[in-house]
């Protein structure tokens, strides 16, 4: 899929591969579990935008974490001068800064499976 990066959010957001059939996406380091996105209003563009660095990455480490901020667009200097403010952001620039690679773990609503072929190529639950 030819993916046209914007400035904008939201026009990025729309060229992500559907997120319907996800529950969440789930962040780990070292083995424990730091943090999910949900699939619920007020996160969706988020668990939209990690499932594509999951289907085009595989992990969160230092590329996908600059990936991602460029993704972010005009959100990603909001987040940067206001700290906590976009905890999603915040986990991307804590990579950034950390080099410190986190798993991710894609977990589907009960009776789902992968949407399309974007998912054909990775192993989830």
């Amino acid at each position: 899929m030819l993916f046209k990066t914007s400035t904008v959010f939201k026009e990025n957001v729309e060229q992500f591969p559907a997120i319907d059939n996800l529950e969440r996406i789930e962040f780990y380091q070292d083995g424990k579990l730091l943090s999910t996105v949900e699939n619920a209003e007020g996160q969706k563009g988020s668990l939209a935008l990690y499932h594509y660095l999951y289907k085009t990455m595989g992990t969160l480490d230092l590329a996908a974490a600059r990936r991602g901020l460029e993704l972010y667009a005009e959100h990603t200097k909001d987040a940067k001068a206001n700290v906590g403010k976009h905890p999603n952001i915040d986990r991307l620039i804590l990579v950034e800064a950390t080099n410190k690679l986190m798993e991710m773990k894609v977990v589907y609503k009960e009776g789902e499976a992968p949407a399309n072929n974007w998912d054909d190529d990775k192993k989830e639950q």
